[in-house]
This record gives C-alpha cells, sequence and structure tokens, in this order.
C-alpha cells in the first residue's frame, strides 16, 4: 500500500483537484476531464486509491473526527500550556458553541461531499470502463460502495440527531448523493430513515460484490473486503438500534478467521508497532502524511514537540490499576496521553477506523437490549478478561448491564472517535468534571447542540437545503 501511494502521490493530487471539489461550486469542464481520467481500469484504480487517501485528511480520519468526538465526550481537554492557534480551531466544538459560520465545521462538510462526489464518479464510470475483468470491476465498486456509505454514515454523525429522535426516523438527515449532482441542483436533505436506508443498500451491495483476497500480502488491512464492510454495516445497524441484524454482521466478523483478539499484555507493544494486528479490520495508511498532527492531540508525538491535549481524570478513573489497558497511558511532559497515535520521524502512525474488540461489544449491547442478557455477559468478559484476566463476571442485568457495556466501550475506545457519538447514540447527557472548555461543560439531552450546524455557505447557495434547530 505505501509503495502505491508513494508512486502514485502526484497523480492523486490532480485527482483531487478533477474530483473532490464542492458539488455546489463545479467547472462544467470537470466532466470532461473525469470521463478522460475514468476511461479505463488502471485510472479508476488510481481515482479508487485517491478516495483512500482523502479519508486520511486532517478534517476527515487523520485528525478531526475523532479529535471532536474525544473533547466532546470528555476523554480529552486542553492542557494549560497549549498555544492559541491550536485552540482556536476546536474551541467552539469543545465548548458546545458552534455556529453556521466556523469555518472548520465547513471544512468537515466540504471534505466529506468531496469525498461523495470523487466515489460516485468511480461508480458510475465502473460500468463504462474498456477494459478490467468484472472481478476487477466487482471489487472497486464494493470498495466505492464502502467509501460512499463511510461517509454518509459520518455525516449523519456529525449533523443529524440520532436515529430514535423521532417516531420512524422521520427527522432531517443529510443530503444523500449517489451521482454528482449538476452544478445547478439543490438537493434537499433526506430523511434519517431514508439516510440510513441508503447506506445499508450501499453496504449489503458491496458485501455482495467483494472477495477476501490476499493479493495485497502485508498491506491487506490498508484496503476495503467484505469483513471491513460486515464491519461497518453491524456498527450501523447498531446506531439503527437493529439489534438482530447487529448481532448477524457482528457473529460473522467474529467468527471469520482473518481476525483475532491480541493479548491484553501485548495492547501497548502492538499499538507501537505501527503494523496492522490480527485484531485490526480495517486501518488507513498514514505514511504519505509529512507532518504531525493527531499525535499532537492525543497521542505520542516526536520528543520535543507540543502536546495540545490530556487525558482527562473523568476518562482515567474508570480504569482499575489491574487494568493492562494503562500500559497505553504515558506521561509526555507532565500531562498524560496515549500510545494509540505516536509519530517517529515527522510521519504519523497510521489511523484504526476499526476493530474485533467492537464487534464483541456492539453484539454485547445488542443482546443485552434483546433480553439474551447471558449472552452479553459472555461478550462483555471476553473484553474484561482481555483487559485483567482476574477481571470478576459481571453479573448485572436490565439497565445496569447496558450501562456497563457502554462503559467498557468507553475504556476500550478510548481515542478512537467513539465517546460523543455513543452518548449521542443513546440518549446520554454530557457530564465533563475535568474540562478546561469556557462554556457547556455538561448538556441534557436532548439537545440542539448534540448536531453540528450546517455551514452558513451552503445554506446561502442552497434554497432547498433546512437548517439545523438552534442554529
Amino acid at each position: 500500500m505505501k509503495k502505491i501511494f508513494n508512486c502514485i502521490l502526484i497523480l492523486l493530487t490532480t485527482i483531487a483537484l478533477v474530483s473532490c471539489e464542492d458539488f455546489l461550486d463545479r467547472d462544467p469542464q470537470d466532466k470532461i476531464s473525469n470521463e478522460n481520467l475514468l476511461a479505463d481500469i488502471e485510472g479508476v484504480t488510481i481515482a479508487a486509491v485517491g478516495c483512500y487517501n482523502a479519508l486520511v485528511d486532517d478534517y476527515y480520519y487523520r485528525t478531526d473526527l475523532n479529535l471532536i468526538s474525544e473533547l466532546r465526550g470528555g476523554n480529552l481537554k486542553f492542557v494549560e500550556s497549549v498555544s492559541s492557534g491550536y485552540v482556536d480551531r476546536y474551541t467552539d466544538f469543545y465548548s458546545y458553541n458552534l455556529n453556521s459560520e466556523n469555518s472548520r465545521n465547513e471544512d468537515h462538510y466540504e471534505a466529506l461531499y468531496g469525498i461523495l462526489n470523487q466515489t460516485n464518479n468511480i461508480i458510475h464510470a465502473i460500468p463504462e470502463i474498456s477494459d478490467g475483468t468484472t472481478e476487477e470491476k466487482n471489487q472497486l465498486l464494493g470498495e466505492m460502495y464502502t467509501v460512499r456509505a463511510l461517509c454518509h454514515f459520518d455525516l449523519l454523525r456529525l449533523y443529524a440527531q440520532p436515529y430514535s429522535h423521532s417516531a420512524n426516523a422521520q427527522h432531517n438527515g443529510i443530503v444523500v448523493v449517489t451521482i454528482t449532482p449538476d452544478v445547478l441542483d439543490m438537493p434537499a436533505r433526506s430523511t434519517v430513515y431514508d439516510s440510513y436506508k441508503q447506506i445499508v443498500e450501499d453496504l449489503s451491495a458491496a458485501i455482495d460484490l467483494l472477495k477476501d483476497e490476499n493479493k495485497h500480502g502485508a498491506t491487506k488491512k490498508f484496503w476495503i473486503g467484505p469483513g471491513v464492510t460486515k464491519a461497518i454495516l453491524a456498527r450501523v445497524f447498531l446506531y439503527m438500534e437493529d439489534w438482530n441484524n447487529a448481532i448477524e454482521m457482528a457473529t460473522e466478523v467474529i467468527e471469520d478467521p482473518n481476525y483475532g483478539l491480541i493479548a491484553g499484555d501485548l495492547l501497548a507493544a502492538e499499538w507501537l508497532d505501527n503494523t496492522p494486528s490480527i485484531e485490526d479490520i480495517w486501518v488507513l495508511d498514514n505514511s504519505v502524511q509529512q507532518a504531525e498532527n493527531i499525535s499532537k492531540y492525543m497521542g505520542y508525538p516526536d520528543i520535543g514537540t507540543e502536546m495540545n491535549c490530556s487525558v482527562t481524570k473523568d476518562l482515567y478513573d474508570l480504569y482499575s490499576v489491574e487494568d493492562l489497558r494503562l500500559n497505553l497511558f504515558v506521561d509526555f511532559y507532565g500531562d498524560t496521553t496515549s500510545y494509540k497515535y505516536h509519530s517517529e520521524g515527522n510521519i504519523e502512525s497510521n489511523i484504526t477506523v476499526i476493530r474485533l474488540a467492537e464487534m464483541y461489544l456492539i453484539r454485547a449491547e445488542a443482546y443485552a437490549r434483546t433480553n439474551q442478557e447471558a449472552l452479553a455477559r459472555g461478550d462483555l468478559q471476553v473484553i474484561r478478561e482481555r483487559a485483567n484476566p482476574d477481571a470478576e463476571f459481571v453479573n448485572l442485568s436490565g439497565e445496569e448491564l447496558i450501562q456497563e457495556i457502554l462503559i467498557e466501550k468507553r475504556r476500550e475506545f478510548a481515542f478512537e472517535g467513539h465517546n460523543f457519538f455513543e452518548l449521542k447514540r443513546t440518549g446520554s447527557n454530557i457530564r465533563r468534571n475535568d474540562c478546561t472548555a469556557s462554556l457547556n461543560h455538561d448538556l441534557d439531552f436532548p439537545d440542539y447542540r448534540y448536531v453540528m450546524p450546517i455551514p452558513y455557505d451552503n445554506i446561502e447557495a442552497n434554497r432547498n437545503l433546512v437548517q439545523n434547530e438552534g442554529y
């Protein structure tokens, strides 16, 4: 993967200019450019790698999606010594004080819709290309359907209230984009129900198209295969509160011999190794990025680099002293940080999108919510015993069991971008005791600030685009 990325980095820059522009501000000549670029299997393959590269963007998985969740959910706080330039980027997110003209928020919105444009260009080009085998075309289609579903899903997590916010999820979702809109189009927001319907359709189609091939060798975990798509679909079903399908998808991934849990005493070493492990389902290659970023906020940067955030006591105090996951926490010039993200020689570590432990805890929650409590406790205990082999069996039931599963998810996936979205998904209040935000340490659900505003420029350019309530 690294060799491929490095060889075509210049081409990716061209692709980004052609395919990732905002759909509200396009040059009509782009259609001609895309037709030339996506005329054969080689061009489509290069464009697909461009989509992978776009996921590792500062405004997406490389920093902001995970960082904003960890700040807003209470796992991270800004350190006292942080320079104002770094604080200014995220202070409104951290303080739940966003408005529709926040430029960083606009960048998130534009970045994700840019990737959607790129994936749609590829999806619609593949049936028309002049060469390539059916298997090659199906594989590329499956990968791009998965990326398209992921972008729509993350837009929903950022800009829409959770699935259960209204009966049958009929509240405002997002603009669902399955074709690159014409320059004069003014698409409206779909309901959350219809938005998720498209996501499930894309992921289901992708599973049928993808093959579990070993042609990528050691870089296999950087590419989308059927296991990746099933794991994302399990997460989607959880957010939809479709418990039975969440169980089914999570079980298929758990039983897949390509994946397994790593030992608890190897957790820190595996994260520092920066090579995808047996537990990783999908990892984004971050090696082409030549500057530190995510490690300076919630990881271990090169020695001498300023640290911007520290682990909160709210999170740290959730671990028992015997918990092997404490080996992931480390002191950095007086601030507590984590080995989950690190940099060396100005190169960032790779970004884990989804791993097997999540499948166990998705299934545990879904079991608990469908009154299969013995099975739920069993899955929860797998993750608890991995972290502490002497952990007592949690003999809880009902709401207490569900809450313990959610707390275990917070412990297990700290800094991986889950916490705020979990609180929002489950309709939980925000409580941040160890918090350096200037405003709104706490929020009571429901609150309009659990979603971000649609950027002002997009609202102004599209008369059919409705703003989120409260903004």
